[in-house]
């Protein structure tokens, strides 16, 4: 008898150890993959504010380049003398340039420009409008930007380190009123002003961290850096640009704390130049994660600096502690299940009372469980019950065959995907882990979605399994989410370019199929250049926002509206002949007229319009929409043209 108990024993123990193994492993995983979604997220975000300030800030340069070069009186005659002029007229066109300039470099300064500076075809440094006593040095080997440009005689848009200054430059090639090529101009932001923008504008705390290689050896501990930097707290060999926001207490002795075991991942994620994030769990309810964002050189193959945001996650924090609640409960639970199946095998007078643990262990999972052949169902839990409002598993196997539980939608698990040769628990075990999920409608009609695990049971008769359903609904709807970011227009909230793309591709091939009818416009708002350089980009993105959202409310429901580009937005209308489709237009044209913007004042857009032809491709279909829209501009704008 003690042998058999021993034996016994033993096995439970063994059975013991491999599901709480297994458990963990599975709840691991499970939190892995929600942590990761949350990182992610963080690190969207961060890219997202970060994109949406280069892209102002390119705005702003490429403004403030031609305005240089159009309006400024004398410039280009200036730079045209300075390249073949001997020093003392050099001297002399450099302060006659520097008078020209001072006064809108002082605007610029307060736009956020940090380095407004010309350099002749040789790379010869001509004027620094932040140092205009430093000049005529050869910054052929020093800036790769300038060395570019005057070579190919192309606008370079980089983030690239001087000799005492890093920045994001924009770079463009200076020509004679006869073409011929005269040097390039440099149009600058620091670092320090995308810290201040996610800072006070995002409210994203960040760090701006720096490669020390990019500098000469100990450059950074000049006294004429116009940035100062510390050794940052995030990586042994990168510097964090300094200021008044930035202290060494926040910056440097609080990072070094809570990343103090994070040191080698960071180290490991900054060698891949590829963006990542990394959590620490301050104490029991707070969570910090640090994202890690890089800022690549000109040839994007090395990263130079490293956009670092810190936010707290309470997902993250909820998530870990859920898991470890998990994992205790089940270890708990399985423990007590193994003591029941131990007590009902030394005497079968406990029988009743195993069974009523067991059930209850099982009903206070949140997961459903039922155990079946796939074709009835012998035991179910409580939340099975509750999810289809029954009050026992037979009254279930009277109203339900088993397979039709699961909804027959794309991205679930369902009977119609099976082939001849497999059965339902094929096709599950078949599939990989992580795409192991299954549809159901609950009581309420409502569409659940469910991560399915099956277990083995010892039934010899009839194969059977264990089935736990673990609700992943929420997590299902984030996934969700985020894949609607990767397709909407980050401004105005509408399909970009890309979903638009898609969808157009679709439609166009199912009208060759078909041979119905489609046709697709593009709307350009009037005079949306005025609006940017009277009222300033800000007042332009809320145009754009207003339209959007009118031609977003106003369209049909079967055609699709997308951002395609600036402040031109398109429309694809199916099975709609361009008569049809002039109509629409025009009702949206004089919606439009009607809009007023509180600062602006009143909006007008152009409409080109073309219906697909036998024999067009996408892009005939396009150039034929683009000559009608320029055919309206031409006409004195505010109209509708058709091709």
């Amino acid at each position: 008898m003690k042998k058999v108990k021993l034996k016994l024993l033993l096995l439970l123990i063994s059975i013991f150890l491999f599901l709480n193994i297994l458990s963990l492993s599975i709840v691991e995983s499970s939190k892995n993959d929600k942590i990761q979604i949350a990182l992610k997220e963080n690190l969207d975000d961060l890219q997202t504010h970060y994109q949406i300030l280069l892209y102002h800030q390119s705005s702003l340069a490429d403004a403030v380049h031609l305005e240089t070069v159009t309006l400024i009186k004398n410039f280009t005659n200036i730079m045209t003398k300075a390249v073949t002029a001997s020093e003392q007229d050099k001297d002399l066109l450099r302060q006659e340039l520097y008078n020209l300039l001072i006064n809108k470099y002082k605007i610029l300064k307060m736009q956020g420009i940090l380095q407004y500076h010309f350099v002749l075809p040789n790379n010869e440094s001509f004027l620094r409008m932040h140092k205009p006593s430093k000049y005529g040095d050869n910054l052929t080997k020093i800036r790769e930007d300038f060395r570019l440009t005057n070579k190919n005689k192309v606008v370079i848009k980089a983030f690239t380190q001087g000799r005492t200054a890093h920045g994001f430059r924009n770079t463009y090639p200076l020509f004679a009123k006869d073409g011929t090529h005269i040097g390039a101009m440099e149009i600058s932001f620091s670092s320090d002003s995308l810290q201040k923008y996610l800072t006070n504008i995002s409210r994203i705390h960040t760090h701006f961290l720096v490669d020390k290689s990019i500098f000469d050896a100990n450059a950074w501990q000049r006294n004429d850096l116009i940035l100062k930097y510390r050794q940052s707290a995030e990586n042994q060999n990168f510097m964090i640009t300094m200021n008044k926001a930035h202290t060494v207490a926040k910056c440097i002795d609080e990072v070094n704390y809570k990343f103090k075991d994070k040191k080698e991942k960071i180290a490991q994620g900054i060698k891949t130049k590829k963006r990542f994030a990394v959590y620490t769990k301050v104490n029991s309810n707070y969570t910090l994660v640090a994202s890690y964002l890089p800022v690549l050189n000109i040839k994007k193959d090395k990263a130079l600096a490293w956009i670092v945001s810190y936010e707290k996650s309470p997902f993250i924090n909820d998530t870990i502690q859920t898991s470890n609640n998990i994992i205790i409960l089940f270890a708990l639970g399985s423990l007590i299940l193994l003591y029941l199946i131990y007590t009902l095998a030394l005497t079968r007078q406990k029988v009743l009372y195993e069974h009523k643990l067991v059930n209850d262990v099982l009903n206070s999972t949140d997961d459903i469980m039922f155990a079946t052949n796939f074709k009835t169902i012998s035991f179910s839990n409580r939340k099975f019950r509750d999810f289809f409002s029954v009050a026992d598993t037979t009254e279930f196997n009277k109203n339900k065959n088993i397979l039709d539980l699961f909804e027959a939608k794309d991205g679930y698990l369902h009977k119609d995907l099976l082939n001849k040769s497999q059965t339902f628990t094929t096709l599950i075990l078949e599939t990989k882990k992580e795409n192991r999920v299954v549809g159901l409608v609950n009581k309420h009609f409502i569409l659940k979605s469910f991560n399915i695990t099956l277990t083995e049971t010892s039934d010899t008769e009839d194969k059977s399994y264990l089935v736990t359903l673990t609700d992943i609904t929420e997590m299902k709807e984030k996934e969700r989410k985020i894949q609607k970011k990767a397709y909407t227009d980050g401004l105005t909230g509408v399909f970009n370019r890309n979903k638009f793309d898609e969808i157009l591709e679709q439609e166009f091939y199912r009208n060759i199929r078909y041979k119905r009818n489609l046709s697709i416009a593009i709307i350009d708002i009037d005079n949306f250049k005025i609006f940017n350089d009277t009222f300033g980009h800000l007042v332009g993105d809320e145009v754009l926002i207003m339209l959007a959202k009118n031609l977003a409310s106003s369209i049909r429901d079967a055609d699709t509206f997308a951002r395609w580009g600036g402040e031109e937005f398109v429309i694809l209308f199916p099975e709609t002949s361009k008569e049809d489709a002039r109509l629409i237009c025009d009702k949206l044209r004089n919606d439009i007229e009607k809009l007023s913007h509180k600062e602006a004042g009143g909006i007008t857009a152009s409409f080109g319009v073309a219906q697909y032809q036998k024999n067009d491709t996408i892009d005939s279909l396009f150039n034929r929409c683009d000559k009608a829209l320029y055919e309206a501009k031409n006409l004195g704008r505010n109209r509708v043209v058709v091709k």
